[in-house]
Order: structure tokens, then C-alpha cells, then sequence
């Protein structure tokens, strides 16, 4: 799809959170009145947090590496992520855009409305929910932008690219693994990972490096 749309880019993906955070304000927005003006509920806050690291982990499996029999929906569901696969450094791809966003916000928020119409309770799993969704958004972008030898980012950099080169059926959290080991897709050999020369040679620091030298 890339190739054959590549202006397809400017309205599906952004090159980074700052980027995609002018297409995340306005639901924070919504969010925050509904919070503002009929109270904050610390459960559906946790909630929509909870929802959110589930629909990471969703999205990713069985949208993302799921192959249908219609050419059609493996067109219109894993271009993006096939070619991230394929070309890990091409950075107009690590976070969503504005089209993906608007596109997915009433599907992910439909199930909500169907266990509640308090306003306090949506607005409060909305913003659980479109803030655990922009943390996972900047951790993919860090987890390209450098290597990390420890610490949170270390383990899940390690987690997210044995996937990429190792495992590309197992490991689909992109913030954790908790989807994974309770789903039956977590692989514990990415303990051992370590990133191939192509693989770091992809992240930003080092093409910015490389740059530089040439």
C-alpha cells in the first residue's frame, strides 16, 4: 500500500509522538471535561489502561499478523505493519496518525458504551484508555530511536525486536508481556537476544551517526 499510495503516510502514520500528540489533544479534551464536570473514577481510569495494553497486544496479533483468505483485508490491515517488518529504519512509520486514530477511536470506545453511559466512568476509561495508548506510542518510538542495555526500556527493546527478528509469532506486547503469557504467545528466549548489526544499524542514533560520517 505504501508503494502504491505512499501520500497514503501523511494521513495514516506520524514520524513521532510529538507529531501524533496534536491528534491525541482532542480526545484528552473530551476526556478531561466529561471527567471535570461529572468526576473521575480511579477504576475506570485503571481500566481503560487495562483496555488499552489488551488492544496493543489485539491489534498487533490478529490484525497486524493474521494472514486472511481476502487479498483485500491483507491489504488494508497489514500493509503498514508488513513494511515496518521490512524496513525498520524508515521512521515516517513508528507511531499511527491522524487517520488511524479517528478511524479506530469509535471501534475500540463501541464495547465501552455497551457496559456504561455514566459520563464520569467513559470519561475517565477514555482518558485510562488514550493515555496508556500515547505511552505505548512514545515507547515504540524510543524503542527505535537507540539501544538500551537495562532498565525498562532495555527489557522491553529486547522483547519488542526478538519479535522482529527472531519471533515474529510470539511476543506481541509492545509495552509489556502480560498479554503474551497469559495468551500463549510469550517466547522467554528474548532474555537472550541480542540486537543484530541490521537491527541496530536501523535505529535512529545510528543512522543519524552514520550521517554524520558520510
Amino acid at each position: 500500500m505504501i508503494s502504491d499510495y505512499p501520500e497514503l503516510v501523511k494521513f495514516f502514520a506520524s514520524k513521532n509522538p510529538g507529531q501524533l500528540l496534536f491528534f491525541v489533544l482532542p480526545l484528552w479534551g473530551l476526556a478531561l471535561y466529561g471527567v471535570e464536570r461529572f468526576g473521575l473514577s480511579f477504576l475506570g481510569l485503571i481500566l481503560g489502561a487495562l483496555y488499552w495494553t489488551f488492544l496493543e497486544y489485539a491489534i498487533h496479533r490478529w490484525l497486524y499478523h493474521t494472514h486472511f483468505k481476502s487479498r483485500t483485508l491483507n491489504y488494508l490491515l497489514g500493509s503498514f505493519h508488513l513494511y515496518h517488518h521490512q524496513d525498520m529504519g524508515d521512521r515516517r512509520v513508528y507511531n499511527a496518525g491522524f487517520g488511524m486514530i479517528y478511524l479506530l477511536t469509535p471501534i475500540v470506545l463501541a464495547p465501552v458504551l455497551l457496559l456504561t453511559r455514566d459520563p464520569g466512568v467513559l470519561g475517565s476509561l477514555t482518558l485510562g484508555l488514550t493515555g496508556a495508548y500515547f505511552f505505548y506510542e512514545c515507547v515504540h518510538f524510543l524503542l527505535h530511536y537507540r539501544a538500551y542495555g537495562s532498565g525498562y526500556l532495555g527489557y522491553i527493546q529486547r522483547f519488542h525486536f526478538h519479535h522482529h527478528d527472531r519471533a515474529p509469532h510470539k511476543n506481541f506486547g509492545n509495552t509489556s508481556h502480560l498479554w503474551d503469557w497469559l495468551l500463549g504467545t510469550y517466547d522467554a528466549r528474548y532474555k537472550n537476544y541480542v540486537m543484530p548489526v541490521a537491527s541496530r544499524n536501523s535505529l535512529i542514533t545510528e543512522k543519524t551517526q552514520e550521517a554524520l560520517r558520510a
